[in-house]
């Protein structure tokens, strides 16, 4: 909904760029959020970012995942700050938010029930996966929002030049050890 604001009480990101921030009331206004923007590079979305064209993968944008996107990001730099690692959403530290991403995931504490011990996995997932998204959109610009692939609908961002990305599971495959690559590599990928 263009023209939409979403509130950010409590959230305090300093790093927030002021053209997505509405002076008068400091709420991140969806319209001016830049491009469409993403991660893992699998598709090439529509022209409008609404549905498919030609051959491409229909993105629909969601305004409600941006902010909660925000909200993460925003958290997971808290949380580095508060351990004296600085991340400042520049696309130099991207190399740093994963380093502190794998260290964060090394320290897991061991003797903890499988069902908190993957809560705790799967919110580091997500707040380095929203991370790496919202430094992407804020200095190259992008979306979030539903790819869909084969029928399903898969959390996605969308790149200015179209490009369909998963950065939830790149994070995930990052810390996991699951597959080669580093978030920097994709990082600079998408950033051309």
């Amino acid at each position: 909904m263009p023209g939409d604001a979403l509130e950010l009480e409590g959230v305090g990101n300093p790093a927030l760029p002021p053209d997505r921030v509405d002076p008068r009331s400091g709420r991140v206004s969806t319209d001016t959020i830049p491009g469409e923007g993403g991660l893992e590079t699998v598709a090439s979305g529509s022209e409008k970012g609404q549905g498919p064209s030609e051959g491409a993968v229909p993105f629909r944008r969601d305004y409600t995942a941006a902010r909660e996107m925000i909200i993460r990001a925003g958290r997971y730099a808290r949380r580095a700050r508060d351990l004296s690692v600085v991340l400042d959403f520049s696309d130099a530290s991207i190399g740093v938010a994963e380093e502190f991403g794998l260290e964060l995931w090394a320290m897991l504490p061991g003797g903890l029930s499988d069902d908190k011990a993957e809560e705790l996995r799967g919110r580091l997932i997500f707040d380095l996966g929203a991370y790496f998204g919202e430094t992407l959109i804020r200095n190259h610009g992008g979306r979030w929002g539903w790819a869909t692939i084969d029928g399903r609908r898969v959390f996605a961002l969308r790149t200015n030049s179209g490009v369909i990305v998963f950065p939830l599971r790149k994070a995930r495959t990052i810390l996991r050890g699951e597959e080669p690559g580093t978030l920097v590599a994709l990082y600079q990928f998408l950033s051309r």
